[in-house]
Order: C-alpha cells, then structure tokens, then sequence
C-alpha cells in the first residue's frame, strides 16, 4: 500500500522537473499554491519506487451549486499513475481521513460522464450519486499563464458522508 502525504515544495520541484509540457507545470505549481493559502492539500502516493499518485482535497466544492446544497470537502485532480495498485484507493482514504480531521460531515468529487471505471470505484468506496451534474471548467495554460486549451466536461456529483 503506497504511503500518503502532502506534498512539500521539494517533491513539487521534483515532479516539476519531469513535468514536461509548461501546462503540466503550472498546473502542479498551481497545486502547491492552493496548499500553500491553506485551501487544499496536494496529497501524493509514495511507494519504493517514488511518487505513484496524486490528488488535491480542497476545503470546499469548487462548484457553487454544490456547496449551496451539501458543502462538502471535495478532491479534485485524482490520478494513479499505476493502476490496479491501489494507488486511488489509497489517495480517497487518506483525503476522507483529513476532511475528516477539518471536522467536514462530507467529502465529495466530480467525475465524468465517460468515466465508469472511476465511478464503479468510488461507488465501491461509498460514494453516492448526488442528483448533481456539473460543469468541470479548467484550462491548461503555459508558464506565462496563457491559456493554452479551456475545458468544459460534464461531469456527475459523488458525495459520501463522513458523520461517525
């Protein structure tokens, strides 16, 4: 089971090393600022090998409809870089247990429409259908902060209660 923890600004300069497209670098530089102003932990997965995942919890939903009806901590940006290693599932329990610790009564996420695999993986974990579809909106942009490509995915709510 890998090893979950906040990134520190070393492990983003790693990873920033190997980022590759100047999207992909501020979108990790934006990761770390987010955790930084104290609205988000970057969580990374850690095995023998190095880092294997990744995820943001943010305090609150990014999208104002949900935090209108259940205002839950959401994660955002989830990726294991190896499947079927439990990498995610690792990255879920670690961000539930610090939403948790942040005294949330739920933790949510979006997940989009073509996405079954994630879905059947989050309905395994305990997550429930929130009769909410949202827009994902986020763009890539370069190291000047153009914007390279907009986003706009459909994507349905997936909430799960964190009361004991």
């Amino acid at each position: 089971m890998p090893e979950i923890r906040p990134a520190t600004r070393q492990d983003v300069d790693r990873l920033l090393a190997v980022a590759g497209s100047s999207a992909r670098r501020a979108h990790l530089e934006s990761r770390w600022v987010e955790q930084e102003r104290g609205d988000a932990a970057f969580l990374l997965a850690y095995d023998g090998s190095g880092i294997v995942g990744q995820a943001s919890l943010l305090r609150t939903s990014k999208y104002a409809e949900v935090v209108a009806a259940h205002d839950p901590a959401e994660i955002n940006g989830l990726h294991a870089f190896v499947q079927g290693a439990g990498v995610g599932s690792a990255l879920i329990a670690a961000a539930e247990d610090l939403a948790r610790s942040w005294q949330r009564d739920a933790i949510g996420l979006a997940v989009e429409l073509d996405n079954s695999g994630a879905t059947r993986l989050y309905v395994r974990l305990g997550y429930r259908p929130a009769s909410l579809r949202v827009i994902d909106e986020w763009t890539e942009v370069d190291a000047d902060g153009i914007v390279l490509v907009a986003h706009a995915d459909p994507c349905d709510y997936l909430l799960k209660s964190l009361a004991p």
